[in-house]
Formats: C-alpha cells, sequence, structure tokens
C-alpha cells in the first residue's frame, strides 16, 4: 500500500508518517508539504490513497486544490484530514468527490479506520459527522447557520458573494448579470454554486443569508 500525505506541518507530516510505517505492514509513506509537491509524487507514483490537510496556505492548498485533486485523479481514494469540522466544509469536500473526512483531533485508528474504508471505494465519515450530515440542509435553511462571515467568505468566492448579496436585494438573475457585466446564465451557474456550497435549498434562503450578513457587516460592496 502507497500512501501520500499533503500537509503544510513538516511535523504532521513526519509524525503520520511514523505512525503508519509502524502499525501499517509494508505500507511505503510519501509526504508533501505543498500541492505542487504532491502533484509531482503523484504524477511519478503509484499512489494508493492520498491523506490531504484543507486549509493549506497559498495557491497550492484549500478548496481549490481538494476540488483539482478530484477531478484530476477520480479513481484516487482522498481523505481530508484537517483541523476543522464545519459542516459546510466537510459537505464542500464530499461534494468535490472526497470520500473520507477525518478530524485531526481523532484518534489514529480512524484515520486507518478511514484509509480501509476509501480503499474499497467506501465513503468515510466519524459517526458523530454521519449524524450531522442529513440535517444539514435543515440547519443550513434556518435564519442562525452556525457561519460567521469569515467562514461564508472562505466557501464563495468573490463574485459569489457579490450575487449572494444581490439576491438579498431581491433582484432578478437579469438585473445582477447587468449590474456584474455578466451573462444571466453565467449568473445561473454562480447561484447553483452558492445553493451547493452552503447547503441550501432554494433562492429564497440564499436571500435570507444575505440579509443575515448585511447584519454582520458585509456588504456587495467590499467585494465590486
Amino acid at each position: 500500500m502507497r500512501i501520500l500525505i499533503v500537509d503544510d506541518h513538516a511535523f504532521v507530516c513526519a509524525g503520520l508518517r511514523a505512525t503508519m510505517m509502524a502499525e501499517l505492514p509494508g505500507v511505503e509513506v510519501f509526504t508533501a508539504e505543498h500541492g505542487d509537491q504532491a502533484l509531482q509524487l503523484l504524477a511519478s507514483e503509484s499512489i494508493d490513497v492520498a491523506i490531504v490537510d484543507l486549509f493549506m496556505p497559498g495557491a497550492g492548498g484549500g478548496f481549490d486544490f481538494i476540488q483539482m485533486l478530484c477531478e484530476s485523479y477520480p479513481t484516487l481514494p482522498i481523505v481530508i484530514l484537517s483541523a476543522s469540522e464545519n459542516m459546510a466544509h466537510i459537505r464542500k469536500c464530499l461534494d468535490f468527490g472526497a470520500l473520507g473526512f477525518v478530524p485531526k483531533s481523532a484518534p489514529k485508528e480512524m484515520l486507518f479506520e478511514a484509509i480501509a474504508a476509501t480503499m474499497k471505494g467506501e465513503r468515510f465519515l466519524p459517526d458523530t459527522i454521519r449524524e450531522s450530515v442529513p440535517e444539514m440542509a435543515r440547519i443550513f435553511s434556518e435564519i442562525d447557520i452556525g457561519l460567521d462571515y469569515n467562514d461564508i467568505t472562505e466557501l464563495l468566492t468573490n463574485r459569489q458573494m457579490d450575487i449572494l448579496h444581490y439576491v438579498a436585494e431581491g433582484r432578478s438573475n437579469k438585473e445582477i448579470a447587468r449590474r456584474l457585466t455578466l451573462s444571466e446564465n453565467t449568473v445561473k451557474v454562480h447561484v447553483s454554486a452558492i445553493l451547493r456550497a452552503l447547503g441550501l435549498k432554494n433562492r429564497t434562503q440564499i436571500g435570507v443569508l444575505g440579509q443575515r450578513l448585511e447584519l454582520m457587516g458585509g456588504g456587495a460592496e467590499q467585494t465590486l
């Protein structure tokens, strides 16, 4: 079994590698401290499963890297290992195609379970998270969705934040497209992406969230 660990903290990589080498017979462990280094290893080595930190700094990490990795290697089991247990973060990783999500606070046995499950093509989530996932849409549909302004700006692009605020103002896709110099179809695509990223069901819920953000001090003018 050949495992790739991607984490910008060298001591995390070293610790995980030592643990796996000691407890998983016959394992080969590769480590990368940046997304570019991980891609080089994936291009040159046959990897059975990748364990990836979610919030690595810079362009070589974060949601964009997770999405690119899932799209570029659709058959590679990817387990997200993160200090975050935010349900929106978890949902977004699963939507991209990650098969597993393990909190960094979890015991090592849970990570081993995740590796074994995902290598069989099974999705792995800790019991506490698995129990919460079916309730995510309901939780996010409430006014108090448990995310602050910074959480939401991590999940959405600047353009999507602009659109969210205009939806909250009650503007149509046509009006938003004219204001942002976009096609109406592009606005529709962004609206759909906002729904997926935040676990919302409809445009009305986007509007409620946008109005709540206005109360938090966020506005469309900040991102234009």
